[in-house]
């Protein structure tokens, strides 16, 4: 090389590109870019280290990968001088790391700014996106500003350029990104072509002003600390590789997951429905329901007879609606369950199975609020349906199962069919928070119900029916208001067993009723409504015509009280069988809500017109529908003022007691030495019932018996039940639950009728 061709001091390097590295910088801009949207598309939240931590990450990668790691790599494509090598580009130590710090704070102020709410602000998301844009602008010309050996000689026109490409891209990427993700469509494609554009603004803007951006050769010496282009490449290639096994440690975890969701599905399972105050639905990021596995070894059994009519569907209802009747007792069950081997429950005698079935329930709901991290008495109600899960599922048998058809229900459990039961509720303003920053997000029921079925692998209809019906029930109970009502009871045969009886079809925990316009009976109302007794519905109308006409003054007024809602009720059903319905003047007290905090168990009062349904009538007025009998009368003893609750914690304690003692507590003689306990008579062998215990684990169990509406005896055609009141007997040390309003008028129907 001559002398006219060296560079000198303040003259313009001539440049050159390799097309390797600009392809480099590209994909290290990209790298950064992807990880940054999964690290936000991950965020549910304001709160909690969790989210805290997703947000410094997602700027430190964008700050790092995407903008300074592809800056140098970009400038490592300069060939400055035709490639002489003391002539390219050296850094100054000091400005390379504050133009590594300075984009990761203005990102994190950036990303603070347009949040994690589902409802996207196009003012916070404009703002947050052109603040990403100068971000990448400023650690641009300020890395610039830090290169020792040449002065950067900037033309205007391509300044602005850059400065417009970085602000419109990345308001397009971000946009994009959380439109689609506040729509729960936010894909793995779909947050890969907006890396591609965020990977874009960067990139483009780079080029565009390095394009723009001569360079003039200093008269000084280079200072003693700087970063030359190998040493650039090293630091930069390190920190793409430490966030490129980052990617791929996540990807392993997510196919993981997403494995586990399609075993899941084939399972028996327990989900979470929170809803918050404004009716969005809580999901986890990747749109899954909190999920926790009940058994899959008994789900060939399950599949055929687990259903809402199922006893221990009706156990695990109740407890659900009184968790503080379990909650001391599951770890206890969670011993117990240790020293059983499932894969041989089957040769158990079904009392047994069902035992351990109900502990495997409790267990899982235990799980799950710990998942949650809830007090397991704020889990929820379980809701009155079981979904069956899997797209290859098949149609559903209703046949009893014995215990001698295990093993050959469990041949048939390869099909991959699963069920999931629902434990829902509406969480308060607090709760959604704390829930939000520990990583789960709410989001509304129309958007999240799409990621939810295909996790479920249900249909999107039916999934959505089941959100209505949970969202409805958790916003207010469904009970009687204090004062009188008429009501009708009417109970149809099922053509596969057993009674189902006519429900409201939006509150199908009660019957068809109105409520008359007075707070309490007065002693007319009374006289009127006894002599109505043993009346047909159509002679109760016609009855109510005659004595209102001749009637006058306030007996009058309430006769037409009356008359007014027979009317309204026959309004509201009009089916023609309840005409020939019998009418009963004895007043049945039912729980209703308490308008006084003071009063601990609130009722209201109810006659009732009763009858029974042909088993031919099929079709059903628009208000009322089918329920099975032994749910509905299981939904009577679980109103929040039911005094049911306390009797029934009382039988699950004493039912459990064995398992909760003998796995919690320690032997009593344990810390007595072998010859004490033979000076004092003190024997080293177990007992007869220590023995039997042993030997049984469920020899200490006492089974729980359900009442069996069929056969039990009544005297009613005397007294009408005792004015439809029993007293409960005491049976040793358990106390049983007096039978409820629906099985006294059941016994009514089955007795044999009576003339008026």
């Amino acid at each position: 090389m001559t002398e006219r061709q060296r560079l000198l001091p303040g003259e313009v390097a001539h440049q050159d590109f390799e097309a390797g590295y600009i392809a480099l910088s590209y994909a290290v801009s990209y790298i950064g870019s992807v990880t940054t949207l999964e690290l936000l598309n991950r965020r549910t939240g304001n709160r909690g280290w969790y989210n805290w931590s997703l947000l410094v990450a997602s700027a430190i990668s964008m700050g790092s990968i995407a903008i300074w790691g592809m800056h140098f790599i970009g400038n490592r494509a300069i060939i400055l001088d035709y490639g002489v090598e003391s002539h390219q580009l050296i850094y100054n130590s000091s400005f390379t790391a504050l133009s590594f710090f300075l984009p990761i704070v203005v990102l994190l102020t950036a990303y603070m700014f347009i949040g994690t709410s589902e409802d996207v602000s196009i003012v916070r998301v404009s703002v947050g996106g052109t603040t990403a844009g100068l971000a990448i602008v400023l650690m641009h010309y300020l890395g610039q500003f830090g290169i020792t050996n040449y002065t950067s000689v900037y033309k205007i026109p391509f300044v602005v350029g850059s400065v417009i490409i970085a602000i419109l891209a990345s308001n397009v990427a971000l946009l994009i990104f959380f439109v689609s993700r506040s729509r729960w469509a936010g894909t793995w494609w779909k947050r890969i072509g907006c890396s591609f554009v965020l990977a874009g603004a960067v990139s483009g803007m780079h080029w565009l002003a390095t394009v723009g951006t001569n360079y003039r050769l200093r008269n000084a010496a280079l200072p003693k600390s700087t970063l030359d282009r190998k040493q650039t490449v090293i630091v930069v290639g390190t920190l793409c590789v430490f966030t490129c096994t980052c990617l791929l440690a996540y990807a392993i975890i997510a196919g993981t997951r997403a494995r586990q969701m399609v075993t899941k599905v084939r399972k028996v399972t327990l989900s979470a429905v929170m809803f918050d105050p404004d009716g969005r639905l809580m999901v986890s990021t990747s749109g899954t329901l909190p999920t926790e596995v009940i058994t899959d070894t008994l789900n060939s059994l399950l599949d055929q007879e687990f259903s809402k009519e199922h006893p221990v569907f009706l156990w695990f209802y109740r407890v659900s609606r009184s968790w503080t009747g379990v909650k001391d007792i599951v770890s206890g069950m969670q011993k117990h369950l240790r020293h059983i081997d499932l894969k041989k429950i089957g040769t158990e005698e079904q009392s047994e199975l069902n035992i351990v079935f109900r502990e495997l329930l409790c267990v899982a709901a235990k799980k799950l609020s710990e998942q949650l991290r809830l007090p397991m008495e704020n889990l929820g109600a379980l809701h009155d349906d079981i979904l069956h899960t899997s797209s290859n599922s098949r149609s559903r048998v209703n046949t009893p199962v014995g215990p001698s058809d295990i093993e050959r229900l469990r041949k048939i459990s390869s099909s991959g069919r699963g069920q999931t039961l629902f434990v829902y509720r509406e969480v308060t303003r607090d709760e959604a928070a704390r829930l939000q920053s520990h990583g789960y997000r709410f989001a509304s029921v129309k958007v999240a119900t799409d990621v939810v079925a295909r996790s479920l692998q249900v249909p999107r209809d039916v999934l959505t029916e089941h959100f209505k019906d949970m969202r409805d029930a958790s916003q207010i109970e469904s009970i009687l208001e204090p004062g009188v009502h008429i009501g009708c009871f009417a109970c149809r045969a099922n053509i596969d067993g057993g009674f189902d009886v006519l429900v409201q079809k939006l509150q199908p925990n009660l019957v068809p009723s109105v409520q008359l316009p007075v707070s309490t009976l007065t002693d007319e109302l009374k006289q009127i409504i006894q002599s109505l007794h043993g009346m047909t519905l159509r002679s109760v109308s016609r009855t109510l015509e005659m004595k209102q006409n001749s009637a006058s003054g306030f007996e009058r007024s309430c006769i037409g009280e009356i008359r007014s809602a027979v009317r309204a009720l026959t309004k509201a059903y009009p089916d023609t069988f309840w005409q020939d319905a019998v009418f009963s003047s004895i007043p049945v007290s039912m729980p209703c809500r308490s308008g006084n905090e003071e009063v601990e168990h609130a009722t209201a009062q109810m006659f009732v017109f009763r009858t029974i349904v042909p088993i031919h009538q099929r079709e059903l007025s628009d208000g009322i529908r089918i329920a099975p009998f032994d749910f509905f009368t299981t939904q009577q003893r679980t109103f929040s003022t039911s005094r049911d609750h306390e009797v029934f914690a009382r039988q699950i304690h004493t039912e459990f007691s064995g398992l909760s003692e003998r796995y919690t507590l320690p032997p009593s003689s344990s810390g007595i030495p072998a010859r004490l306990r033979a000076l004092f008579g003190m024997s080293g062998r177990p007992s007869t019932a220590e023995k039997t215990l042993v030997e049984n684990p469920f020899a200490n169990i006492m089974i729980s018996q359900a009442v069996d509406v069929h056969s039990a005896k009544t005297s009613m055609e005397i007294h009408e039940l005792d004015t439809l009141r029993t007293t409960g007997a005491a049976v040793v040390v358990r106390e049983v639950e007096e039978p409820t309003w629906a099985e006294e008028y059941f016994h009514l129907l089955m007795s044999k009728p009576r003339s008026p």
